[in-house]
């Protein structure tokens, strides 16, 4: 993941500053417009690819599609919409009983049932009562049993912990037999490095199935699961970082309408459409965050039911409740959390005369939706063998499962994952279909647009597993998964390690585009294409990152980048044309399984680094930067940002990487034989 030159053996002295990057990468953009403008001309004069992509985009976001989930009708529409412009490109549509529909059975879950059905009530020793509803202080958990209601006494167990290894116990000295159990999330001394369980990383002690299988061992017959402080703040703020990002968003739509004609009167009003959608998602955000500070865990935040956790209702509840509830029966809950937390010893305790009721009723469901399938047929000696280009057209919906907007119900359109991979394929069915037409000898190429793919990989397993074309003589496939979004022209393709000659492919289609590649040999990872490697089929994957509105409702259409999706577009069609025509059919190679999925750098640290003998040291500090408000000087040695000990210019890159502007930062340095620690605040990174 280091985006700069690293000669790391000996005496790499690579000088690497973030701001430095920033603008190198600027740099290239500015390079990558010209190549793009040129290609997107290119394009609108072989058929307009750039128009297209813009409306299948544009149609598949829209609100009318209420997000495209597998739970909802409308992704009946988004399949009709795919199967119509596959026609309208010359692909054939009857390979399943003269139709392009491949209908698939989806496990989606768990679903919430009667809001009068999920509740928590607790009877104080005092008589006073308190009620936790549905998205007030209560939310049911998927990973415990559907639908059951159960009462008993209160115990306290701590962090819900039994292990000899650690000589700790939560239930030493408590009788969970019969009661509702509450435990807290995660373990003890989970960032100190002292603790006796890790203390820099989890062990399974901290796993929700762990706890929960514990507490039914004890003889638990319900779970109340309590978010903890650190994970409550994460949350707080990220909520509060999109919220920032949705009113900046807005601000300049407000802007754009104070400055366009009276005269643009349909331009003014879909601005102002946008600037009340977003409107309402800014207030339902708020809801979010409010739900957020109270530390409640979403409908699938702890997992999906096994076989271990299934026996009991579990539920989250709000801390402030927990905090009344403990309060009430002697020690608060941060009192409870802080003697653990410094003793590394249980403070479990039976509530005197506290009983609790938890009623959870959820719904398991199946759906059905469909793979859409088009194909453009072969020719000559190649025409028995197959190409797949694929892309999943499924989103999360309304929210719920998938979204990492816990508790909001507003369309997560799914711009960018995945309308922007689904178009990608279908504008690059529109590039191929002409090209090849000239060619003597090609494989059959099959365009599928995959259902379930945020089901976890559904559609494309089920097609592994019922291929209209004989998997053995599929020679490759190649997955479009989030490519609407190109940032510092940094394309990630994976699976260039799957078969011999996919790499230097890549590399000479690239010649053309000029994006700068970061490849990744392996061919696993969370998207479609994993399907079809693990059939022992090579894989391309073309990805351009994550970004903070992943899952999230704020992918929206606006945020697209055409002119390089058209880049994009074309560039996988250079490489699909060559795969399928190519006469030696790529061999298949075993990859690593371990995949880190790449994400779009979005904050800003503000220091230069230099990398030797296996030592980070600042050698430049950005004035008024988060790395100079923090106290950090030219010469420091960086040991470790947050829990990772960092050794080289990549791993600071890395961690920078993987977190958000907002995210709060502790760093330690050697300055001159002593170690410090410092603090500080990450922010936006400029464009």
């Amino acid at each position: 993941m280091n985006p700069v030159d690293s000669r790391s053996r000996g005496e790499t002295s690579t000088r690497l500053s973030i701001a430095a990057v920033v603008f190198a990468f600027g740099m290239l953009s500015a390079q990558a417009t010209l190549l793009r403008d040129a290609v997107g001309q290119e394009a609108s004069n072989s058929g307009g690819t750039t128009e297209a992509l813009r409306q299948d985009v544009q149609y598949l976001a829209s609100e009318e599609l209420r997000g495209r989930s597998v739970t909802d009708e409308t992704i009946q529409l988004a399949a009709k919409y795919v199967a119509d412009r596959m026609r309208s490109i010359g692909l054939q549509t009857d390979q399943i009983a003269g139709t392009p529909f491949q209908s698939v059975d989806v496990p989606v879950g768990s679903e919430v049932g009667s809001q009068d059905r999920n509740f928590c009530r607790i009877q104080l020793a005092d008589e006073e009562t308190i009620e936790a509803q549905l998205g007030d202080g209560f939310g049911p958990l998927a990973i415990g049993k559907e639908n059951a209601k159960a009462s008993g006494r209160l115990v306290f167990a701590g962090y819900g912990i039994t292990s000899a290894e650690h000589d700790y116990d939560d239930y030493d000295g408590v009788n969970a037999e019969g009661a509702v159990v509450m435990i807290l999330r995660k373990e003890p001394g989970i960032s100190d490095p002292d603790s006796p369980f890790d203390g820099v990383k989890n062990t399974r002690h901290a796993f929700f199935a762990t706890k929960i299988a514990n507490a039914i061992s004890h003889g638990a017959v319900a779970v109340l699961l309590v978010n903890d402080p650190a994970s409550v703040r994460e949350a707080t703020q990220d909520q509060t970082n999109r919220i920032a990002q949705e009113q900046q968003r807005r601000e300049g739509l407000v802007q754009l309408l104070e400055n366009l004609p009276e005269e643009a009167v349909k331009n003014r009003a879909a601005t102002q459409e946008k600037i009340d959608r977003i409107d309402q998602l800014i207030q339902s955000m708020r809801l979010d965050l409010l739900t957020a500070q109270r530390g409640v865990l979403g409908l699938s935040d702890a997992g999906r039911q096994t076989k271990q956790t299934d026996a009991i209702p579990v539920a989250s509840l709000a801390r402030d409740l927990a905090d009344r509830i403990l309060s009430s029966s002697g020690s608060g809950l941060e009192s409870l959390e802080d003697k653990i937390d410094q003793t590394f010893r249980p403070a479990s305790r039976d509530l005197e005369s506290v009983t609790a009721t938890v009623s959870v009723d959820l719904k398991p469901s199946v759906a059905t939706s469909d793979n859409v399938i088009g194909v453009l047929p072969g020719k000559g000696s190649l025409a028995d063998q197959t190409l797949v280009v694929g892309a999943h057209y499924d989103h999360v919906g309304m929210g719920g499962f998938g979204s990492l907007a816990p508790g909001t119900i507003a369309v997560h359109n799914g711009a960018d994952d995945n309308a922007s991979g689904t178009a990608a394929m279908l504008g690059c069915a529109g590039e191929l279909v002409p090209r090849l037409k000239s060619v003597a000898s090609h494989r059959t190429v099959m365009f599928i647009a995959f259902t379930a793919e945020e089901r976890g990989l559904v559609g494309s397993q089920w097609y592994v597993q019922n291929p209209v074309r004989p998997l053995g003589n599929t020679a490759a496939m190649i997955n479009l998964d989030m490519v609407g979004r190109l940032r510092d022209n940094e394309l990630t393709v994976y699976g260039t390690g799957t078969a011999d000659g996919l790499e230097s492919l890549v590399d000479a289609a690239n010649e053309r585009f000029g994006f700068k590649l970061y490849k990744v040999a392996s061919g696993y990872g969370p998207s479609d294409h994993q399907s079809f490697y693990r059939a022992k089929v090579p894989v391309l994957f073309f990805f351009t990152g994550l970004h903070n509105d992943y899952h999230r409702p704020s992918d929206d259409f606006d945020k697209i980048d055409f002119g390089d999706l058209t880049r994009l577009t074309d560039m996988v069609s250079d490489v699909a044309f060559q795969l399928a025509t190519r006469p030696q059919r790529p061999r298949y190679a075993e990859t690593e399984k371990r995949v880190q999925i790449r994400r779009q750098m979005t904050a800003f640290l503000g220091v230069q680094i230099s990398q030797r003998d296996g030592s980070v040291r600042i050698t430049g500090v950005t004035p008024d930067g988060p790395a100079s408000k923090a106290g950090l000087q030219i010469g420091d040695q960086i040991q470790r940002l947050g829990e990772k000990e960092m050794r080289t210019t990549a791993d600071v890159l890395s961690w920078v990487r993987n977190h958000s502007p907002g995210d709060r930062f502790e760093i330690k340095v050697m300055r001159n034989a002593t170690e410090l620690t410092l603090r500080g605040e990450l922010e936006k990174r400029s464009n």
